[in-house]
């Protein structure tokens, strides 16, 4: 493998695994994969007002709010805008104000915004597969918004790939080339 900078790293095995970036990294083997970015927003509330024991989700109003040990955090949109295009936290205000709605009291002073990339495939099945163009590649992606949730079955079943060890799951329907 080469980098950017020009060094080399041998390996006999590379797992693509950088989530919404993934799609980048197999495209440039010549290997593109139909994945997309969903970008979520959330607000971090660090004096909200108000004191909360459980989380609260109304999908009707599509969003959520989570007490933290910095506060709480509100959050729900998702949005399909790519890897390039600047934040809209438009979005993030939307889901604030509803959030107020629900709780009166709710103050919104001291807090942070965020936006980050989960990735997204169209059959909504995450890549865990090696490479159908490349020896020594694989990929583990497009789990969306449960990247950490799976991470340790990820990994085992990556593992498994790797040393040709027969995975306890049937890999074939993760397969990167069903597109």
């Amino acid at each position: 493998m080469v980098l950017k900078d020009g060094r080399r790293i041998a390996a006999d095995a590379v797992v693509i695994c950088a989530g919404a970036f993934s799609g980048r990294l197999s495209a440039m083997l010549g290997e593109p994969i139909p994945l997309e970015t969903e970008r979520g927003y959330h607000t971090q509330i660090m004096a909200p007002g108000i004191s909360m024991k459980h989380s609260i989700i109304w999908p009707a109003r599509a969003f959520m709010v989570t007490p933290t040990a910095g506060g709480i955090r509100v959050g729900g949109t998702v949005e399909m805008a790519g890897l390039d295009a600047a934040p809209d936290y438009r979005r993030a205000k939307i889901t604030v104000r509803r959030a107020r709605e629900a709780l009166p009291a709710l103050r919104c002073e001291d807090f942070t915004e965020w936006m980050g990339h989960r990735p997204a495939l169209p059959d909504t099945v995450p890549i865990l597969s090696a490479s159908a163009k490349t020896k020594g590649v694989f990929y583990a992606t497009g789990h969306g918004h449960l990247g950490l949730t799976y991470a340790a079955t990820t990994a085992r079943l990556m593992g498994d790939l790797i040393t040709g060890a027969k995975p306890q799951l049937d890999l074939h329907p993760y397969r990167v080339n069903r597109f």
